[in-house]
């Protein structure tokens, strides 16, 4: 029953992805009109400000899931209850001391709001804008800590009801927005239905797990060694959360810098694109890890390990591997349709990145035996490292190259940092075969991706019309791809094990 949750868990997974993308787009669209450009600028401009906060979250959200099936997988059930009250409180009480941390930031935030931006607001939009940060603050402070439970939540193996909500509530936020927005014409109304829509999602979730598992938060129940050992994590995440900011804006500062705001947006297409695609590629990973940390508690034998290893990997090459490769075949009528003719050039500048992110994801899976295993900071570190590699490189090939030298600097610190280097380490410390893993992941479904990504590709090269060319490619590739990989790629017990996973109840 529980294949069958974590099936539908990453169904609904992307269903909520792909709905955050859809409604993100057509809210922007509807919110820029309806507002107009100077309501609607300014609260765009507030929540990026207060969006920094984030940054002192520390990702105990994800803590809690390991720390959590760490205690599950421990096998004394004599004092299991004693442990999980343990280290719910304890990472309740740091998320609840951290909240205080980020509500005190935000307080010099808001004092220093009008100093910051009195070039450009009136003394009016200050006072407004001021009005729309502590709504935002308290959103963030509730979303933060709806983690904590969703954490609990995931380790405990309920896949679905944490996503279901995160889905109902995206589509929800869309249509009351809409409502709301359309009869009275306030940017601050966002904020309003954001925090409405966080709460009751805290307080639904809250009432299911406390009255399902019965946990209580107690400070008596705060434990120092659970504290100690879950700091680590805690500031590997706080790393990555940094490095993953500065990978996302150093490309576009640079370029700004260097060449012009033409070039900027070119690349934010590539960047838009690449930040989706790694979304993507990272839904099921959260999912698999009450698995790894039961896999990790037996003790396996590196090859019997590995071997767990190998499904995870290979849906994830089903994922996203069909995306590259329909990327690859469609991609260029795709950003012609959407983003205009003459940003075609972004289809190769993406496709550039997308390959390392394709591999370096492939194995995405181990990032749940580095957490299980408490050592998420070493792969922050080679993030950070990667960070660093990349913005020497692209002020370097900037100057050599131009954008496209920005999107190979990229590419090569992806593969150097977190393929290359994070690969021997997977392998030294973990004893995980990852060549063995690589080929076991790609057989059977990666030649397949590509031969209906090349096919599709010299069908739509022939078509001049965008929109037709990306309607034909994808239904054309679709059906090659996933019509060869079920037929002549997929062995008999992979099918049974999606059909189990994604049809029907499991064992």
């Amino acid at each position: 029953m529980k294949h069958k949750q974590r099936g539908l868990g990453v169904f609904i997974s992307y269903m909520s992805t792909f709905a955050n993308m859809v409604c993100g787009l057509f809210l922007s669209s509807f919110l820029l009109r309806a507002l107009g450009d100077t309501d609607y600028g300014l609260y765009q401009t507030v929540s990026s400000f207060a969006t920094y906060l984030v940054l002192l979250e520390f990702g105990t959200g994800t803590v809690m899931t390991r720390n959590i099936s760490v205690c599950l997988n421990q096998g004394d059930d004599k004092t299991l209850q004693e442990r999980l009250h343990k280290n719910y409180s304890t990472i309740w009480g740091i998320s609840l001391l951290l909240s205080c941390v980020i509500l005190l930031v935000g307080m010099v935030f808001y004092f220093s709001l009008g100093a910051i931006y009195s070039q450009t607001m009136t003394a009016e939009q200050v006072v407004y804008a001021k009005k729309i940060l502590l709504i935002l603050f308290a959103n963030i402070i509730v979303s933060y800590l709806t983690q904590n439970i969703s954490g609990f939540l995931l380790a405990r193996e309920e896949y679905v009801f944490s996503k279901l909500i995160a889905l109902i509530r995206v589509i929800l936020r869309a249509a009351v927005l809409v409502l709301v927005i359309t009869l009275f014409r306030h940017s601050i109304l966002i904020a309003i239905v954001d925090l409405v829509l966080g709460v009751s999602v805290f307080l639904i979730t809250f009432i299911y797990n406390k009255r399902k598992y019965k946990v209580k938060i107690s400070l008596r129940h705060f434990d120092k060694t659970v504290f100690k050992t879950s700091i680590p994590m805690c500031i590997a995440l706080l790393l990555q959360v940094f490095t993953n900011q500065a990978n996302s804006n150093v490309d576009k500062f640079v370029i700004g810098v260097m060449m012009s705001m033409e070039s900027v947006a070119l690349y934010s297409i590539v960047q838009y694109i690449f930040t989706a695609f790694s979304s993507l590629a990272t839904v099921p990973v959260s999912m698999f890890l009450p698995e790894v940390s039961k896999n990790m508690a037996k003790n396996l034998p590196p090859r019997e390990f590995t071997q767990t290893l190998v499904r995870p990997c290979r849906l994830t090459v089903i994922i996203c591997g069909s995306i590259l490769c329909g990327f690859f075949a469609f991609g260029r009528p795709f950003i012609s349709v959407v983003y205009g003719a003459s940003k075609t050039d972004a289809w190769l500048y993406t496709l550039i990145i997308l390959v390392p992110t394709f591999v370096d994801m492939t194995d995405a899976v181990l990032i749940d035996v580095l957490d299980i295993a408490n050592k998420r900071l070493v792969r922050s570190l080679a993030l950070l490292g990667t960070t660093l590699m990349n913005i020497l490189m692209t002020v370097i090939f900037l100057n050599l190259w131009g954008i496209i030298g920005a999107v190979i600097a990229t590419a090569i610190a992806l593969m150097i940092g977190n393929i290359l280097i994070m690969g021997v380490y997977y392998q030294k410390k973990f004893k995980v075969n990852i060549l063995y893993l690589y080929k076991e992941a790609y057989a059977g479904l990666l030649p397949f991706q590509m031969i209906a990504g090349a096919v599709t590709f010299a069908v739509v090269y022939f078509i001049k019309s965008p929109l037709f060319a990306l309607l034909a490619g994808a239904v054309l590739y679709v059906v090659l791809s996933f019509g060869m990989i079920w037929l002549f790629g997929l062995k008999p017990d992979d099918k049974a094990w999606l059909k189990r996973r994604f049809l029907r109840k499991g064992k």
